[in-house]
């Protein structure tokens, strides 16, 4: 939570404009039971977003300097994950979002090219393991903070329903599909990873989501189980919903009835046309 006066010193206004914007109702805040208001910083990051507004003091924030730093993102980033600090992870990628860089945009870019540097240094790094697996999780609170930044989606929404299959224990890629999605509109559930492909198409059956993803990571090794991804999509298909596969391994899917997105930017791009009709 963050004071009126500490809001006003980040962006440089006075914090009468401050009380201002929120009688308004342009900015949320609470109240504490001494009736001080607080403004969350989840709700900061928003309104940075939406209105373009400069930030003069970042570190009040909890955000990084990326006027004066002669590093890519991708390489402030790698820096924070490597280095195991969560604020420093959380304030680099809540600076790309609020200067309005988009979710799919943060995973396509930065985020991936972080996570693909960690994991070639294995086998000469003998802890590349551990800092890939808390590298991971960090990326996770992350995206959870920024999460908070998004509107909640309205009464009526879209929905969207997915996960990764069986065997395919990677947290990231099917968390990042249900974030794009939920920046777009969606009303999202994702069933994580290791979710038995039967038990996602059980789901898609009695809820009717108007997308379903699933996100491959390990490549499809048997018959079986493409079967299994092809009952899906009939169950898809049947009352009209759209199937979207992807991930590094999406290609090993040998059959014909699903969408393939390569990548977070074209998973945006096909979800609000679906949400445009």
């Amino acid at each position: 939570m963050l004071s009126t006066s500490d809001f006003a010193a980040a962006i440089g206004i006075s914090e009468s404009s401050v009380r201002r914007l929120a009688d308004s109702g342009d900015l949320e805040i609470h109240r504490t039971r001494g009736g001080h208001r607080r403004i969350p910083v989840s709700e900061a990051i928003r309104y940075l977003r939406e209105t373009g507004t400069s930030v003069v003091r970042p570190d009040v924030l909890g955000l990084t300097k990326t006027a004066e730093s002669e590093k890519s993102e991708a390489e402030r980033l790698l820096d924070a994950l490597c280095e195991g600090h969560a604020s420093n992870v959380i304030g680099v990628m809540q600076s790309m979002y609020a200067s309005g860089t988009s979710i799919a945009e943060i995973c396509d870019g930065p985020i991936r090219c972080a996570m693909i540097a960690i994991g070639n240094r294995w086998p000469n790094d003998k802890r590349s393991i551990f800092i890939e697996h808390r590298a991971t999780l960090l990326c996770v609170r992350a995206l959870c903070q920024i999460r908070m930044a998004i509107p909640e989606p309205y009464e009526g929404s879209l929905t969207a329903m997915g996960a990764a299959p069986q065997d395919d224990p990677y947290l990231l890629p099917s968390m990042m599909v249900s974030l794009v999605l939920h920046d777009c509109g969606y009303d999202e559930t994702n069933l994580g990873p290791n979710t038995p492909i039967d038990v996602l198409t059980d789901s898609v059956e009695d809820e009717h989501p108007h997308i379903v993803w699933l996100a491959i990571t390990n490549p499809v090794r048997s018959r079986h189980q493409n079967r299994e991804i092809d009952r899906l999509a009939e169950v898809v298909g049947a009352y009209g919903g759209t199937f979207l596969i992807g991930g590094k391994s999406a290609n090993s899917y040998e059959g014909e009835f699903a969408e393939r997105c390569g990548t977070m930017t074209e998973l945006n791009r096909r979800a609000a046309s679906l949400a445009a009709v």
